[in-house]
C-alpha cells in the first residue's frame, strides 16, 4: 500500500495501525547484541526504499515548519524509514530527528545556513581570520542561538504529536540532530581556509577547535532532556541505526585530508575529549586508511559506521574492528542486497548491523522475508 496523503495525522494513523512493539523490542536487542559481538540468530538488516519524491514536502518548507519536517522524517530519515519499516518488519530501529543539516553547531556561533535549490542547507563560512578571533573571544555561545532553539521546538512538537498515538509514542524514538564532529565543524565554519591555518596559524586553529569541542559537549547535554533515544544498554538511536555510547562523531574531513600526524593533532585529540565525556561512536565516509587503526585504541570508542563500505575491504575491516571489539553499524548502507553475499560467504555472524537499498516498500518486504527465511532454514 502506498501512502499518498500529505497529511501528518493520516500518516501517523497509518503507522499506528501497523507498529509492533514486541518486534521493536527484538530489533533493539539484536542490534546491541550484534554490536557487542554476542551470538545472534541473524545480523539485523534495515532496508532503505526509494520513496517517490512527490510524496515529500519540499525541504525548504520542512526547514521552516515542524509539521512538514515530521511528516518527511516519518517517510524517510537518515538511513531508514518508519513508514517502510512498519510494513516490511525489517530491523530498522524506528527514530526520527530534527533534520536541520550539518550547520547546527556553526549556527550557534552566528553563522547562517543557506538552502539552495531545495537541497540540504550549507554553512556560510567566516570571511576572515579576524572574524575567527572574534568568535573565539566571545567564548561558548548561547545554546539557543541559531538553530538551537528551533531544534528544541521541533522536538517538543514531535513529542506532542506522538502523544495522540500511543504505540507510535512508545515505538518511535526522537534522536539527536546531526552534530558532526570537531574538525568537520571547524571545516564548515572556515571552508578550505582551515587547511591554510593548519600550516600558517595552528595556534588559532587549536583555539577554535577547543571552543567547538566544548560547545559540542555542552549542546549535547543541553538537548538531552528533549530526546528519548536511549536503549536498554549503553547505546542510542541515531543516524539510521543503533550506535554504542551516547554520540556519533562525524569525522569525514580529517580522515580523508590530513596526514597521520596532523590527524592526531587536529582531529583525533578533540574526538577523544568528546568520547571521554560521553563514550560513543565514529562515522566517516571515503576510504579508511590503514593508519587510522593506530589511533583508535580507546575504550570510550565503541562502534564505527563506514559511510562508503563499497570502498573498504570487508574482511580486513571486520578483523581490525573485531580485534578492538568495535561493532560496525549499518554496513552496506548505499548498496543493494547483493552485497550480503560477501558477508554470508565469509561466515560473519556477529559484530555487524546491516542496511541496503531497495526499489520500494514491496521489494523491501520480499527481501526481508527472503533474508529471514534463508537464515532460519
Amino acid at each position: 500500500m502506498q501512502f499518498i496523503e500529505k497529511n501528518l495525522e493520516s500518516l501517523l494513523s497509518f503507522i499506528e495501525r501497523r507498529i509492533n512493539l514486541k518486534h521493536l523490542q527484538k530489533v533493539e536487542k539484536i542490534h546491541i547484541d550484534s554490536l557487542t559481538f554476542q551470538k545472534v540468530s541473524l545480523l539485523p538488516l534495515t532496508v532503505i526504499p526509494v520513496i517517490d519524491q512527490g510524496l515529500f514536502f519540499p525541504y525548504v518548507e520542512a526547514f521552516q515548519e515542524p509539521y512538514k519536517m515530521m511528516y518527511n522524517e516519518l517517510l524517510q530519515t537518515c538511513g531508514g524509514s518508519v513508514y517502510s519499516s512498519v510494513q516490511t518488519k525489517d530491523f530498522f530501529p524506528l527514530h526520527i530527528r530534527s533534520n536541520y543539516g550539518v550547520g547546527i553547531i556553526p549556527s550557534l556561533f552566528g553563522l547562517p545556513c543557506k538552502i539552495i535549490d531545495n537541497n540540504m542547507p550549507w554553512v556560510e563560512h567566516v570571511k576572515s581570520r579576524d572574524e575567527v578571533k572574534q568568535i573565539i573571544q566571545r567564548g561558548i555561545p548561547d545554546l539557543d542561538n541559531g538553530l538551537g532553539r528551533r531544534i528544541i521546538e521541533t522536538h517538543n512538537f514531535y513529542v506532542e504529536m506522538l502523544k495522540n498515538y500511543p504505540l507510535c509514542s512508545q515505538g518511535i524514538k526522537i534522536s539527536q540532530p546531526d552534530m558532526q564532529g570537531p574538525f568537520d565543524i571547524a571545516h564548515l565554519m572556515l571552508g578550505t581556509d582551515i587547511f591554510y591555518l593548519v600550516y600558517e596559524d595552528p595556534a588559532l586553529l587549536h583555539e577554535l577547535l577547543e571552543l567547538v569541542t566544548e560547545t559540542y559537549i555542552r549542546f549535547r547535554k543541553h538537548i538531552d532532556r528533549f530526546l528519548n533515544d536511549r536503549t536498554i544498554g549503553d547505546a542510542v538511536y541515531v543516524h539510521g541505526g543503533i550506535y554504542l555510547g551516547q554520540v556519533v562523531i562525524k569525522d569525514d574531513t580529517g580522515l580523508i585530508t590530513l596526514s597521520p600526524e596532523m590527524y592526531e593533532e587536529f582531529s583525533w585529540q578533540y574526538n577523544q575529549k568528546i568520547l571521554d565525556e560521553f563514550k560513543g561512536s565514529l562515522h566517516s565516509c571515503g576510504r579508511i586508511r590503514n593508519w587510522f587503526y593506530d589511533f583508535i585504541d580507546d575504550d570510550n570508542l565503541m562502534s564505527i559506521n563506514y559511510g562508503n563500505p563499497e570502498m573498504q575491504d570487508l574482511l580486513k575491516i571486520y578483523e581490525k574492528n573485531k580485534n578492538k571489539h568495535l561493532g560496525i553499524v549499518g554496513w552496506g548502507c548505499n548498496q543493494d542486497y547483493t552485497f550480503l553475499e560477501e558477508v554470508i560467504n565469509n561466515n560473519i555472524n556477529t559484530g555487524l548491523t546491516l542496511s541496503c537499498l531497495v526499489k520500494n516498500v514491496t521489494d523491501g518486504k520480499k527481501i526481508i522475508d527472503k533474508y529471514i527465511n534463508e537464515r532460519h532454514n
